[in-house]
């Protein structure tokens, strides 16, 4: 069963266990992602619990979801330096490639924008152009290319500005 956990309603040992096990079994292109953008590393490669823990911390807002107890990802949007804009972000798991996983994935998170768009009109984060099942996940949720940067991070590596704009009322 796909369960969808909020990381207010836990505590910072599950937490760390769940961010534990996502980082010890990160999907390569997200891996890749962070490597490729990570302004922080002049060499080497990132440590995956590091970049989670700091992107949860981040967050005003963060998830984790589970397949039949196993963490396949987590996801999460915090504030940006413009307060209209919220950062969304989600990094996983092979796990969250399984058919089940996607739907359930892609339902929830749809009703998640929404309720983030009430918090920040506009919705954005920089997607490696490698990342394809990233790309997609914000597509199907109405996101779009704002913006090509062909030299984008630490190994000036083609990244897309993704962004969803919700017109209304501002709600800061």
């Amino acid at each position: 069963m796909i369960l969808f956990q909020n990381l207010a309603d836990v505590s910072g040992e599950q937490i760390h266990d769940w961010l534990d096990a996502i980082a010890n079994n990160l999907r390569p292109a997200d891996f890749d992602e962070i490597r490729a953008t990570n302004p922080l590393l002049t060499i080497g490669d990132p440590d995956p619990l590091l970049v989670l823990t700091m992107s949860v911390m981040q967050s005003e807002d963060a998830w984790v979801i589970t397949d039949d107890g196993e963490p396949i990802s987590v996801y999460g949007a915090g504030p940006s330096d413009d307060p209209a804009s919220g950062i969304v972000w989600m990094l996983g798991t092979p796990g969250m490639e399984r058919p089940r996983a996607k739907i359930a994935i892609g339902k929830e998170t749809y009703a998640v924008f929404k309720r983030w768009h009430q918090r920040w009109p506009r919705l954005f984060n920089h997607v490696d152009a490698r990342n394809s099942m990233s790309i997609l996940w914000l597509f199907r949720a109405g996101f779009e290319i704002e913006e090509v940067d062909l030299t984008h991070g630490r190994e000036s590596r083609p990244f897309y500005l993704i962004s969803s704009i919700q017109e209304g009322p501002i709600h800061l």
